[in-house]
């Protein structure tokens, strides 16, 4: 067997084990090799977001509605893809599972495909928002702005679905960390370019010429100082993609064609994760606007507990990202039993970290709140939605793991149909009747949601220990 075959095999199963008798948590290191790298990546673009809004808070109130709107309105239309175009790791963990290079360029190739028709769709979507904006009812001058922002934005739709395939290539054969220094890199390059253009800058005098010079762009400047950063992220990824130890073993560099099979094959397994992701989305967002027609305090209130879930979910997401290449690397070299054993342990890591965090959430119930805000009528609220938080998000956690643990096996399919399930039938619903109906307040809408995730989590926990998944096939 050659260097280049050993290297494509998933690793013995003898891995890291943590010293903690029953409560051990088998291949710890190889695990959290995995998920450290994938943590760090969305904790860059967790930032990303965080300077945008920082900064162009310094310029005025409409700016920063516009971008809070435009971001929210973009994201929301991009989970109709993204999931998509991240599908082509599970293709590419599985044939990496099975040594089969030739498969993993090729699928590489098929889900670049799809992300350039998803890319231009978003563009196009993109381009022609001010259609739907009104329906938002904000102010024309904060229409006008979002509008100016979603468009600049919309620009790099084609380079952000890229950028999901490309990490599919990376991710599904256990190179997380390409990823995690193109996203540092992007996310440097934004924090320039969003001080440039948002507040302009004279320029340098060089050579009897004025160089660098920009106006003060203000939310215009950081769509476009957001996009270019997503086009340095694809362009690193591409070029790394293409080095030459890279170029000799699966030969990107050479163009494959469309192959209507293949192609079919990641629609099939990708829609479902897709619409999965969209409807998660759109549940949150209309569980917003029921929040927020008890009025400002309550919704801003209930920002803050996203926000705090937002960066407790980092992890989890690293993690997830870890079980779902594992679970596709043992199920391509014909091992499921080994691929379960992976995802206990998994699902066991995430525990202790979802209980950890917990723990300390409900310790520093008084304080959280108090980072984000000194509003006396938002901190009464704060000890009790933190305690919520804290439920939450160790429901959400199991939930997370299992969808991402069957969509590493291809079981895109029934997460999709949980997914609906919960939120068009209990989530959407028992918010309104929460919120809007019996006049409830914040703290029982987040009652209510964590219920809903218990339910959500449990369906895919039953899921996985009935080992229905491992006997998927995603390659027809």
């Amino acid at each position: 067997m050659s260097h280049d075959q050993r290297s494509a095999s998933p690793p013995a199963p003898n891995g890291n084990r943590s010293r903690w008798g029953v409560f051990r948590v088998d291949h710890l290191g190889e695990i959290m090799g995995l998920a450290s790298p994938t943590i760090l990546t969305m904790l860059s673009q967790t930032l990303m977001w965080t300077v945008d809004t920082a900064l162009l808070g310094r310029v005025n109130s409409v700016a920063l509605a516009a971008a809070g709107l435009g971001g929210m309105l973009t994201w929301a239309t991009y989970s109709l893809f993204n999931n998509l175009s991240r599908i082509t790791g599970t293709f590419v963990s599985q044939s990496h599972g099975r040594q089969d290079d030739e498969a993993v360029s090729h699928y590489t190739w098929q889900g670049i495909y799809i992300a350039l028709f998803s890319g231009l769709v978003l563009q196009f979507v993109g381009y022609h928002s001010d259609l739907i904006l009104p329906w938002t009812r904000n102010p024309i001058e904060v229409q006008e702005s979002t509008f100016l922002y979603i468009k600049w934005r919309s620009m790099s739709a084609v380079f952000t679905q890229l950028t999901f395939a490309l990490m599919g290539f990376f991710q599904g054969r256990r190179d997380v960390k390409v990823p995690m220094y193109a996203g540092i890199l992007a996310n440097a390059i934004n924090l320039i370019l969003d001080i440039w253009l948002i507040f302009g800058f004279s320029g340098i005098e060089l050579g009897g010429r004025t160089w660098l010079a920009v106006p003060a762009l203000g939310v215009k400047g950081a769509a476009i100082g957001t996009s270019v950063s997503v086009l340095v992220n694809a362009a690193a990824l591409t070029g790394w993609a293409l080095a030459p130890h890279l170029r000799r073993r699966y030969a990107l560099h050479r163009v494959r064609h469309p192959d209507p099979r293949a192609i079919v094959n990641l629609v099939r397994v990708g829609l479902p994760a897709a619409w999965e992701g969209f409807v998660d989305m759109l549940g949150f967002l209309l569980f917003t606007v029921f929040v927020g027609t008890t009025g400002a305090v309550p919704l801003a209130a209930s920002q803050i507990t996203i926000q705090v879930l937002s960066f407790s979910f980092m992890p989890l997401w690293g993690l997830t990202t870890a079980a779902s290449v594992l679970t596709g690397n043992w199920i391509g070299a014909k091992d499921p039993n080994q691929a379960e054993h992976y995802g206990r342990q998994a699902f066991k890591l995430g525990g202790y970290y979802s209980l950890v965090l917990a723990l300390i959430l409900i310790a520093t119930r008084e304080h959280v709140f108090r980072i984000f805000t000194n509003d006396p009528q938002v901190l009464v609220l704060g000890a009790s939605l933190t305690i919520t938080a804290a439920i939450f998000q160790y429901f959400d956690g199991v939930r997370m793991l299992g969808s991402g643990i069957l969509q590493g096996a291809g079981d895109t399919r029934y997460p999709m149909l949980t997914m609906v399930v919960t939120m068009i039938g209990g989530f959407i619903p028992l918010t309104w009747l929460l919120i809007v109906r019996m006049n409830g307040n914040v703290v029982s809408a987040w009652i209510g949601a964590a219920a809903i995730y218990l339910f959500s989590g449990l369906a895919l926990w039953i899921r996985f220990q009935s080992g229905k998944w491992k006997h998927i096939e995603i390659f027809r």
